[in-house]
C-alpha cells in the first residue's frame, strides 16, 4: 500500500464501515469490538511504518555504497578451469552430447600432436580401452569445446577419450563417465514371476507366441509373520528363495 493512498483515506474523514474495509484490505487484525478511534488508530500506526520504511529505503538508494552491491552486468564465466574433464550426455535415443576442458600440462601435449575425441560403444562389456564394438573419432583443438555425436543404436551404452596418435597408435589422455542412451522403443520381459499366497509356490509365467506357459517352483512353508505380503519379513523371504529376488519383473 502506498502512503500517499493510506494518508489520503484518513484525511477523507471516512466512516466506521469504510475503516474496517480499508483495514481488511491491508490486512491488519482488528476486533469486533473496536471503536471508530481504535480503528483509526491503528491505519496511523500503519502510515508510521510506511513513512519509517519508505525513509530507510530511500537513504539506502541515496547512499555511496549498497548494503548489496549486484554483480556487474559484463561479468563472465572462465573459458577454461584448468582441469582435465571430458563429460558425457546422452540426449535422446541416437544423439549424445559431450563437453571437454583441460589442464595446462594436456594443452601442452595435444600442441605438439592433433587432439582426438574417442566415442566406444562398450555395450554389455568391461571396457579395457581396446574391446568397444564400435568407435567413432573426430579432430579437435586444444581447447575447451563441446560435440554432438549420433550413434548407432539406442538402449546403448557409451563412453569416450580425449588422446592423441603416435607412431599409428592412440594414447589416451583421460577417459569419460559411461553413459546409456535410451530405449527408442517398449520393452517386454518374456518371463513374468508370480507368488500364489495360497499353495506357498513362486509361478512362472512365460509368454511366447499368444500362449503362457506354466513352471512352479515350491518356496517352502510360510509362518503366519509371513502371510502380509506387504511386510518387510515376507519380502526378505521371497528375495532369499526366489532367483532374482523380485515377485515380479
Amino acid at each position: 500500500m502506498d502512503q500517499s493512498k493510506l494518508k489520503e483515506f484518513l484525511d477523507s474523514s471516512p466512516s466506521i464501515q469504510e475503516i474496517r474495509k480499508f483495514a481488511k484490505m491491508l490486512g491488519l487484525r482488528i476486533k469486533r469490538t473496536m471503536k471508530k478511534r481504535d480503528l483509526l488508530k491503528l491505519l496511523k500506526k500503519e502510515l508510521e511504518t510506511l513513512e519509517i520504511t519508505s525513509s530507510a529505503t530511500s537513504s539506502q538508494h541515496n547512499g555511496e555504497e549498497r548494503l548489496h552491491p549486484s554483480l556487474p552486468m559484463d561479468f563472465d564465466l572462465p573459458s577454461s578451469y584448468g582441469k582435465d574433464r571430458l563429460v558425457l550426455l546422452p540426449v535422446n535415443p541416437r544423439w549424445i552430447h559431450a563437453y571437454w576442458d583441460f589442464s595446462s600440462n594436456s594443452r601442452q601435449k595435444l600442441l605438439a600432436s592433433e587432439a582426438i575425441l574417442r566415442l566406444y560403444d562398450v555395450t554389455n562389456i568391461i571396457f579395457d580401452g581396446s574391446n568397444a564394438h564400435r568407435i567413432k573419432e573426430m579432430r579437435i583443438s586444444a581447447c575447451e569445446g563441446n560435440w554432438y555425436f549420433e550413434v548407432d543404436f539406442s538402449d546403448a551404452d557409451y563412453l569416450a577419450e580425449i588422446g592423441y596418435y603416435e607412431s599409428g597408435k592412440f594414447f589416451p589422455l583421460f577417459r569419460s563417465n559411461l553413459v546409456r542412451t535410451p530405449s527408442d522403443h517398449p520393452k517386454f520381459t518374456e518371463r513374468e514371476k508370480w507368488i500364489d499366497l495360497s499353495t506357498r509356490k513362486a509361478k512362472v509365467i512365460v509368454i511366447g507366441n499368444g500362449e503362457k506357459h506354466f513352471s512352479e517352483k515350491n518356496i517352502g512353508t510360510l509362518t503366519t509373520s509371513f502371510m502380509n505380503p506387504s511386510s518387510e519379513e515376507f519380502v526378505k523371504y521371497l528375495e532369499t528363495h526366489m532367483s532374482g529376488g523380485a515377485m515380479h519383473e
